[in-house]
């Protein structure tokens, strides 16, 4: 994931010891993922756009836009907050009727496991500080609305066990795959099991 794993080295080294003992036992290794990790994987890949997600492409009556994200655990999901910004509109007559109401949001998902990666789904819009933000909203968010979002945990073990990071052991991951999530007193539990060499 991107952000769990950049710690120090020894950390990798560890956490590939563990996963190679969990290999060897059939057993698996939780792996327990803070908010502010889905946080920088959100600003990476849909706040991407000077830190704004577009809940649809910009034209010249709407540019309706979430920023600042922030995340929790809680209740077998995943909560995210956001300022909604921008502008909802339409043509209407050749005529431009759009609407600002700035307003902070809250909208959750299940996180799921689909082959290596963990992703979201199950989107739900919780409230708006705005009920005219929330009436405006239940059409832009649907059920796949933060579907974009994946985390690749094999490759990122992989690119931080390259040898200039682990020095002077050698890690090879063969294979690691995530066998669950679940969310469990406000932390999110990743299971991991796989095949990891350390020489």
């Amino acid at each position: 994931m991107t952000g769990p794993f950049s710690r120090p080295s020894v950390f990798t080294v560890a956490f590939a010891f563990a996963c190679a003992l969990a290999a060897a036992s059939a057993h698996a290794v939780d792996v327990v993922v803070h908010p502010s990790v889905i946080v920088k994987a959100l600003k990476t890949q849909l706040f991407k756009d000077r830190g704004r997600y577009y809940l649809q492409r910009p034209d010249r009556c709407s540019d309706p836009y979430l920023e600042n994200p922030t995340v929790s655990f809680k209740q077998g999901r995943i909560f995210v907050g956001a300022h909604f910004a921008g502008r909802i509109g339409a043509l209407i007559a050749g005529v431009c009727q759009s609407a600002t109401e700035p307003s902070s949001i809250m909208i959750s998902a299940r996180p799921v496991v689909r082959s290596q990666e963990a992703a979201l789904e199950d989107v739900r819009l919780e409230g708006a500080d705005k009920p005219i933000v929330a009436a405006a909203l239940q059409n832009l968010i649907g059920a796949n609305f933060l579907s974009p979002l994946h985390i690749d945990l094999l490759e990122s073990v992989r690119s931080l066990t390259a040898e200039n990071k682990t020095a002077p052991y050698a890690i090879r991951v063969r294979a690691l795959g995530l066998s669950g999530l679940s969310v469990q007193n406000e932390e999110l539990h990743v299971s991991v099991n796989g095949t990891v060499e350390i020489r």
